[in-house]
């Protein structure tokens, strides 16, 4: 066991569509599937602009995502990464402060400008990653903070079903003159895990582009297909999970839940064996990240990990299908799914191929 490893791709890893968005002088917004490399760019663009001395900061919606960037820029000072709620608190000086809720409520977006510019609170660029998650008021105060707001954004990962979210049309209709680029090469999963994790979301277009398969396809695959484990009971599930990291000491690992008491309780029982870190939106970020990280769906976009683990996976799941994705989706190499007793009703409509069944009941 270890740390958890970060990795930032060289500038010749780059497609040519990637380096077009990091070098457009204009501000731009950036869409694809899960994987195409939204954040590289995102990352790219604020080092391109603190070389030239410009003011930048790169904005997300969850800790987590902000703390994997800033190790990516190996903490520079230079090139801040911060989550909208942390930076919106901060930002307000030593005075009487409000939350975030309050701050960027529609009465309040006028005043909340006003005292962001009185601390001085501009920026030449503001980059926005997994900009589906941010509210449309919350563009509404960036607009007036920056003369280059650049968004990365993708529909099918917004798993917000909150007013904390908005979607790409309503981005483009606000930012009319943003530059349009559309990232349509996979680098993180391989074709047997992104082949697997589209049937959670077969109505999107984007995510099941036959164009998109054909290329990763040819591209990456040859990878184990994604595991579905029928356990009998939790220690079933338990016994699989270590089995899984026993064998992968060293990669990144994510398990990944829908709700925040699965995290704490896994965390707590599987810590007794294991180094690992949690965390969800009611914890402090670790000041480490260990290669395993058991955290939530939510807190995991953005992130990719070698295995992912998806230890509760219940009928209930077709209520939410996209959390489904997003989890799947962080895999590169592996992506592990345990049900108990029965395979869950949303696989009713999943190729049968497409995985492999693990059957320990016995």
């Amino acid at each position: 066991m270890g740390k958890f490893q970060f990795y930032l791709p060289t500038d010749a890893d780059l497609t040519r569509i990637q380096r077009r968005a990091i070098d457009s002088r204009e501000p731009i917004f950036l869409s694809g599937v899960p994987g195409t490399g939204k954040t590289v760019v995102s990352i790219k663009r604020l080092q391109n602009a603190s070389e030239k001395g410009k003011k930048g900061i790169i904005f997300t919606y969850g800790k987590l995502l902000r703390k994997t960037i800033e190790e990516k820029l190996d903490n520079n000072p230079k090139m801040p990464v911060d989550n909208i709620h942390n930076w919106m608190w901060n930002a307000q000086g030593d005075g009487q402060k409000r939350y975030f809720d309050i701050m960027t409520i529609d009465e309040n977006i006028d005043s909340t400008v006003e005292l962001l510019k009185s601390q001085g609170i501009t920026y030449d660029e503001i980059l926005v990653d997994e900009g589906q998650d941010l509210s449309i008021n919350t563009y509404k105060i960036f607009k007036e903070l920056t003369p280059s707001l650049s968004i990365s954004a993708d529909n099918a990962q917004q798993i917000n079903n909150n007013e904390e979210a908005t979607n790409e049309e309503e981005i483009l209709e606000l930012f009319e003159g943003l530059q349009k680029f559309e990232l349509d090469d996979i680098f993180r999963s391989a074709y047997e895990i992104y082949s697997f994790a589209i049937q959670f979301v077969p109505n999107n277009a984007r995510a099941n582009d036959s164009t998109l398969l054909e290329r990763l396809k040819r591209k990456n695959s040859g990878a184990d297909k994604p595991f579905v484990y029928l356990e009998n009971n939790l220690d079933g599930v338990y016994d699989s999970i270590k089995d899984i990291i026993d064998e992968n000491p060293t990669d990144n690992i994510g398990i990944l839940f829908e709700k925040m008491f699965h995290v704490d309780e896994f965390a707590k029982n599987l810590s007794e064996e294991y180094e690992v870190s949690k965390y969800h939106n009611q914890e402090v970020i670790p000041s480490e990240l260990k290669n395993i990280i058991i955290t939530t769906f939510k807190s995991a976009k953005g992130i990719e990990f070698d295995i992912v683990i998806i230890p509760y996976f219940p009928d209930r799941a077709q209520d939410k299908p996209e959390e489904y994705y997003v989890g799947a989706t962080r895999a590169k190499n592996q992506v592990h799914f345990l049900a108990i007793k029965d395979i869950p009703k949303i696989m009713s409509h999943f190729d049968e191929n497409s995985y492999e069944l693990v059957d320990n009941r016995g």
